[in-house]
């Protein structure tokens, strides 16, 4: 067999190259890029941010708040945790009262059990910082209960109670001022 000589130094030139080609990747794959990324800009990332909440989801949130607050206030058991959790949502003039209340439910043992469940008819406006939230509450499962026994000693309300609860924006936070049950059939 005879080998043209011609074709070997093609053959051993394209090795040569591609032992050159596979070096110059091996090189490139081993170091590290100086790769500069371009810099976003700010209206690009205004753009991205959420829009902030609604007045209303506001007020619902603070509504909703209020229920959480409270359940947690007649769990302390303390005076002073229940003012300070219940004084993010009631004004500071009804705090008083409501504490008066669950010291009663402390001296007889008994804590809050279940949560009510919002059917949220409407939120209303009623002025430039008052609002009324129209709820057709679930309170079947909500109540009292004696700490030691576990039996429950008070409900607070039916599957389908009919709520008006009103707010008002004090110092930017919306508060809930008042509740009026109201006779009529809820719908949702």
């Amino acid at each position: 067999m005879r080998i043209d000589k011609r074709l070997t130094g093609r053959g051993l030139a394209a090795a040569f190259l591609s032992c050159g080609v596979l070096a110059g990747l091996v090189a490139c794959g081993s170091s590290q890029a100086q790769v500069s990324l371009p810099k976003k800009s700010r209206a690009q990332l205004v753009k991205d941010a959420p829009a902030p909440p609604s007045t209303r989801q506001i007020v619902i949130t603070a509504y909703e708040g209020y229920w959480r607050a409270t359940n947690q206030a007649v769990d302390s058991r303390d005076p002073k945790t229940a003012r300070s959790l219940l004084a993010a949502f009631v004004p500071g003039s009804a705090v008083g009262g409501l504490v008066s209340g669950m010291q009663e439910l402390w001296r007889q043992n008994e804590n809050a059990f279940g949560a009510p469940v919002f059917h949220i008819v409407s939120v209303k406006l009623t002025g430039p910082k008052t609002a009324a939230v129209h709820d057709c509450i679930d309170l079947s499962q909500t109540g009292f209960q004696n700490r030691k026994t576990g039996e429950i000693v008070g409900g607070i309300g039916q599957s389908h109670d009919y709520l008006i609860t009103t707010l008002a924006n004090e110092h930017g936070r919306w508060l809930v001022t008042g509740a009026i049950p109201v006779v009529q059939a809820c719908k949702y």
